[in-house]
């Protein structure tokens, strides 16, 4: 096998591209709007608009924007939208697909995969030595506090609990005694360095809460205070195997629940308490507000998630900036299907004193009533309009305006403004006046904040240079060669032309054609291929993947082969006319100030053999 980008064989990656057919992947981001041929548009995921100027090209097998220039194929687009490396989105996409990536024969791949595995192993050795403190005498302070919230040994066990002894370097002592190098310790999350270089454990004195990823992996712990001390809780800081925001605590026993529904609560404890109850759908958000990313990956398991947030102060700004977040990126990924709702503990209890109070069915009853997110942020901002237990109608009109102007569906909205407007005693419509107002201002600000980002990027664009740009003619063609696919070998063999690398611009444009050439050749030059040959490169001041990708969406290929055969030549003639016409008038000045001699001689010689080819091509594009 012939190896591509981070190691992965180019074969593997083919079949990981053919089984994720653009239309599909890019529809459960974007809801398209206009079916025009072979083309779907829709609003950009990636720029405010009101227009839809995103386009997926279902023969091509790419997408373009005709309005924020982003274009490519299935594995830039979730490079783009997810954020990831290209190998990340090749994984992405393998695991939706059903594809098996071998082990990647590159260097640094196997050393950085190296590294995860020991950091792995370092924290499987970590949980192994809190686990033993915990069913020591060192632990008998954890242990009576977990038998003090009621959990039993069983669960306990089952979460793979421990308790890191108050001892500045007893962790450290043990992962150096089982071969672990300083580097890696260093990389494990479990330790912070002094003022003195000195290296000690980040966890003493605390129970020990080991998270898992969604595969069951070990890559984090976070930890509680016994006794007296703050912080409270500590987690692990981000590492080469762990990132707060891509994880979820239990995600990894819940998801074996099979329910369709996925409970989210704030902390370790309320998991645990709801797990050992029989409510096997729960996990925690790990210490920070939902992110998109685990929204991402909670979709990936239910069809609803119930949101839980505590009921002081706290909570309900967590949960208003969590459920913003939300409603944003559901604007931006319309094919958003998950449902999402927000239950509240009654009498501001937490959902571990619930549970462990009033048990299994009564907690069943609370989900029940979850209402939607709407519905949680009017009754949030009437809460936050309270003042010395008088009601400030004026904040609570500022708030539900703004909370209402988030939600782009309109129904939905007049739903919520018709609960308001009973609140302040006015009439729906005046409350969905305002909201419009905040609606159209939001996106105005929007609208113009994605201008800004666009010139800025402009801006950091290397300058426009002769060895950066291409010409439009330049870019048809290589559009027209990669639709010719199998047929390269009749356009050869009918009009015994070829293109060659001096055909095209010296710089980026000439390497792209470089790129190409070998599976132009066999016959296999398609255009996503095209679009991998300028990875990496700028064309006309963008990003070469950008520029081809407008190209291709905008190129007039012919209604047959034939046309298509026709098309190309002329293109293929017009940029040979420019390059030797180009070329002539440099000769001509050179000549212009070359003294008598060899170099002269050389120089007139190669005018002249210009000249004739011009000639020559001219009475070949007039029998066209």
């Amino acid at each position: 096998m012939s190896t591509g980008r981070g190691g992965i064989p180019n074969e593997v990656v083919e079949e990981i591209i053919s089984r994720s057919d653009i239309a599909s992947v890019v529809g459960q981001y974007v809801q398209f709007t206009k079916n025009s041929g072979n083309n779907l548009f829709g609003l950009c995921p990636f720029h405010s608009e009101d227009t839809p100027s995103f386009s997926v090209s279902t023969n091509k097998q790419m997408f373009y924007c005709f309005g924020c220039h982003k274009g490519g194929d299935v594995v830039t687009f979730i490079k783009e939208i997810e954020h990831l490396s290209y190998v990340e989105a090749l994984k992405f996409l393998a695991e939706k697909a059903g594809v098996t990536i071998p082990e990647p024969d590159d260097a640094n791949y196997r050393k950085e995969e190296q590294l995860r595995k020991r950091l792995k192993e370092a924290l499987l050795e970590a949980a192994r030595y809190y686990y033993k403190n915990f069913k020591s005498e060192k632990g008998d302070a954890a242990r009576a506090y977990l038998k003090k919230r009621a959990i039993a040994p069983a669960t306990a066990t089952k979460f793979g609990l421990g308790y890191a002894p108050d001892e500045w370097s007893g962790l450290y002592d043990h992962l150096v005694s089982k071969g672990f190098s300083q580097y890696e310790i260093q990389k494990s999350g479990l330790f912070v360095t002094t003022k003195n270089n000195k290296t000690i454990d980040l966890f003493r004195g605390r129970l020990m809460f080991p998270i898992f990823n969604a595969m069951g992996e070990l890559i984090a712990f976070g930890g509680r205070i016994i006794g007296d001390g703050n912080p409270k809780y500590v987690n692990s800081p981000e590492t080469p195997v762990y990132s707060k925001q891509r994880n979820l605590y239990a995600l990894n026993f819940a998801k074996q629940s099979k329910m369709k529904q996925i409970i989210v609560v704030e902390g370790y404890m309320d998991v645990i308490s709801m797990h050992q109850a029989g409510v096997t759908n729960a996990v925690a958000s790990l210490g920070t507000a939902l992110t998109e990313r685990q929204l991402d990956l909670l979709e990936r398991y239910c069809e609803e998630v119930v949101l839980f947030y505590d009921s002081d102060k706290a909570g309900q700004n967590a949960a208003v900036r969590g459920l913003k977040m939300l409603m944003e990126r559901k604007k931006k990924h319309t094919g958003m299907t998950t449902r999402v709702r927000v239950a509240k503990v009654p009498n501001g209890k937490d959902p571990d004193e619930f549970i462990r109070e009033y048990g299994k069915d009564e907690f069943a009853k609370v989900v029940e009533s979850a209402v939607s997110v709407l519905d949680y942020l009017v009754d949030s901002a009437y809460l936050q309009s309270q003042e010395s237990g008088e009601f400030d109608p004026i904040k609570f009109q500022q708030l539900i305006s703004t909370y209402l102007s988030w939600e782009d569906n309109l129904i939905l909205r007049e739903r919520a403004a018709y609960k308001a407007a009973q609140i302040l005693g006015v009439s729906s419509q005046s409350v969905m006046s305002e909201a419009g107002k905040r609606s159209d201002q939001s996106k105005k600000e929007a609208i113009e904040q994605s201008r800004r980002d666009v010139k800025k990027q402009e801006e950091i664009l290397p300058e426009k240079q002769i060895s950066e740009t291409a010409t439009r003619d330049e870019l048809v063609l290589v559009c027209l060669l990669a639709s010719l696919g199998d047929k390269y070998a009749d356009f050869v063999r009918n009009y015994g032309e070829e293109p060659l690398e001096t055909d095209f611009s010296l710089g980026s444009m000439r390497q792209i054609v470089k790129n190409i050439l070998p599976d132009l050749k066999e016959g296999k030059l398609d255009s996503r291929k095209l679009l991998a040959a300028g990875d990496n490169l700028i064309l006309n001041r963008r990003p070469a993947n950008d520029t081809i990708s407008e190209a291709l969406m905008s190129v007039k290929y012919g209604d047959n082969a034939e046309d298509l055969m026709k098309n190309t030549l002329d293109y293929l003639y017009r940029v040979r006319m420019s390059v030797y016409t180009r070329q002539k008038d440099v000769l001509a000045r050179r000549l212009d100030v070359m003294a008598e001699g060899p170099d002269r001689d050389a120089t007139e010689s190669l005018l002249r053999s210009t000249l004739s080819y011009l000639t020559e091509l001219k009475k070949k594009m007039g029998k066209r």
